[in-house]
């Protein structure tokens, strides 16, 4: 079989030629990321928007980021009851009552041994949690896994009035602890022991 479109021994031209098609070969092209091509996109086409011509350049990318921010917290205001639900660690279910079995009586006594031993914050989780497990153990709330501090509050504020402001002030403080790290003195702890105190008698 004899070859003849491609001469033996092509002229510079010719040579050129061919190695210009060679390389137009995609195999050849770099690839781009998608972050750059996404980039590139976003670069194209803002120009695009219609703004009054008295208006900055930097307008257009000013109104994008507001708008990437508003979906940020779209985004995260949507998944907060999702991320309350999990323990501290990310690591489970991370409800008031995480732990299966374990009644108000002994939340009580495990909140008065940490209060004793001066694990403030160990005492006001646990004291909120006696208050939490005691209202399912008078039917004040059904036992559903999972329940935010919040949900406890507002599911037992029609039945508890008076203590209403109370056990949603609680329910803060219980989040505030255990979710965002935040300190309690003995103070809060002692408060949070009289509130299981008064919705339990």
């Amino acid at each position: 079989m004899v070859i003849t479109g491609v001469p033996v021994d092509p002229d510079r031209e010719e040579a050129r030629r061919l190695l210009e098609d060679e390389l137009r070969d995609p195999s050849y092209q770099l690839h781009e990321s998608l972050v750059v091509r996404a980039w590139r996109w976003v670069n194209d086409h803002l120009p695009a928007l219609d703004l009054p011509a008295r208006l900055p350049s930097w307008t257009a990318w000013v109104v994008l980021g507001g708008v990437l921010l508003i979906a940020l917290a779209v985004v995260l205001f949507a998944a907060r009851d999702r991320w309350r639900r999990r323990g501290p660690d990310g690591r489970g279910p991370g409800g008031v009552l995480d732990e299966a079995g374990t009644s108000a009586t002994d939340y009580r006594r495990r909140a008065q041994q940490a209060m004793t031993a001066g694990d403030h914050r160990a005492a006001l989780l646990d004291a909120y949690r006696a208050v939490a497990a005691g209202a399912v153990e008078r039917a004040l709330l059904d036992p559903r896994p999972g329940r935010t501090a919040h949900e406890v509050a507002v599911s037992l504020a029609p039945v508890l009035p008076e203590e209403a402001d109370a056990l949603a002030r609680a329910a803060d403080r219980f989040d505030a602890v255990r979710y965002g790290g935040a300190a309690t003195g003995a103070e809060g702890a002692r408060r949070m022991l009289e509130l299981d105190r008064r919705v339990a008698a």
